[in-house]
């Protein structure tokens, strides 16, 4: 499993894109292209979403290391996964046997202007995220329409951009 990131923060460390995915996820629910998250109050209502997107990262998680040999995978960079519905972060750092369990990673850095700094972001919705999963849209959909934002510097969103393409092809192979 990814890095499930806990910030201990006394403010929330969203995305300044947050809004711009929010509005196109709210957009393809309308439209019925992706379902939405079930968000319904109650005592354990938090601990529900938190444990449907820490699945719904696992899934992307499993996705992406049964596309890519272990070479093709070590060479990504490093990655933050943000989604917006309830601010849970994943961090992805790539290791011989797949993406590290146990790293404890630094806060996303999303305003350094120096590339060598700043994180690498894909931002997205778990709804989006699980519509896509479940091929009900492609990569090139998700992110002319802004349901996935790459948030890094051009080398490195190229990269996690063919990462996902990868996964995607992989799974309409499967077909």
């Amino acid at each position: 499993m990814c890095a499930i990131c806990n910030f201990k923060l006394d403010f929330s460390v969203g995305h300044p894109l947050a809004l711009t995915i929010a509005v196109a996820a709210r957009q393809a629910i309308d439209a019925g292209l992706i379902e939405p998250i079930d968000t319904a109050g109650g005592a354990l209502s938090a601990a529900r979403m938190r444990l449907s997107a820490i699945d719904a990262l696992n899934l992307l998680q499993a996705r992406v290391e049964g596309a890519h040999g272990e070479a093709a995978l070590l060479a990504l960079p490093d990655f933050y996964v943000l989604l917006i519905e309830n601010d849970t972060w994943g961090f992805f750092h790539a290791t011989t046997e797949g993406f590290d369990p146990d790293i404890v990673p630094e806060m996303p850095d999303l305003s350094a202007t120096d590339d060598a700094q700043r994180s690498n972001i894909l931002i997205t919705s778990e709804a989006a995220l699980r519509a896509w999963l479940e091929g009900r849209f492609d990569l090139e959909r998700a992110l002319r329409e802004s349901l996935f934002v790459i948030d890094a510097p051009r080398t490195q969103a190229d990269s996690l951009a063919r990462m996902l393409a990868l996964a995607e092809s992989q799974v309409q192979a499967m077909s």
